[in-house]
């Protein structure tokens, strides 16, 4: 693992949003309390066998969800539970003139508005969009591009094209994203996939884990 050096290049913290910057998966939550259970239980038991992609997966878990999207942003703020640090993540790179990202399989229309609950701005969101329609949501994908790494259409795009990247993560969709990475932060499943697979990475807690670490 490559240690994280400002040099003349920007380093960028890149954060994933269900499970990371939240303590709960709100995008599974959404898809399973408001879906269809049926076809939730099919595409969860698809992506984790291998079967089917995380887009496939996401787009079928959504397309029975006809809840009013207002409806759903005031259900996720009554209970979300951010990680705590993050505002002091964001703040401790602000002081070293590092970027801060967030880089999601999730909706930008539920993620800026914990990202505003939460106190945390000059942080730039790299997410999917939602067409609420009543008749079931749409997905808007940001990015359809097959990824010559895992033949999926994932994360690592996302990243940044130049200088060095602090990932932090939880799951399948940080997978070939955090391979990129020069510095991995992981937790619950992408924990498991980094043991498994032999690569190195610090495990966290929360955010003031990974201020201790990167200030050390």
């Amino acid at each position: 693992m490559n240690s994280v050096t400002t040099g003349n290049l920007p380093t960028t913290i890149v954060l994933d949003f269900d499970g990371t910057i939240t303590e709960d998966d709100l995008l599974d939550r959404i898809a399973r309390e408001f879906g269809d259970p049926a076809v939730y239980r099919q595409v969860e038991e698809g992506l984790h066998a291998g079967t089917i992609t995380l887009q496939e997966c996401i787009t079928r878990e959504y397309e029975p969800v006809t809840l009013p999207l207002d409806e759903a942003v005031a259900w996720v703020l009554e209970r979300v539970r951010v990680r705590p640090g993050l505002p002091e993540l964001v703040a401790f790179a602000h002081e070293r003139s590092w970027n801060v990202s967030v880089l999601s399989s999730g909706f930008e229309e539920m993620i800026r508005p914990v990202l505003a609950a939460a106190g945390v701005d000059g942080v730039d969101v790299f997410a999917n969009s939602i067409d609420a329609r009543p008749d079931g949501w749409r997905v808007q994908w940001r990015d359809e591009t097959v990824c010559a790494e895992c033949s999926e259409a994932c994360k690592r795009a996302g990243l940044p094209a130049h200088g060095e990247v602090v990932y932090v993560g939880d799951g399948i969709s940080d997978r070939c994203a955090a391979r990129a990475a020069d510095r991995v932060f992981a937790t619950r499943g992408l924990a498991r996939y980094f043991d498994e697979h032999g690569l190195a990475y610090e495990p966290f807690d929360d955010f003031h884990d990974i201020v201790q670490v990167l200030r050390g």
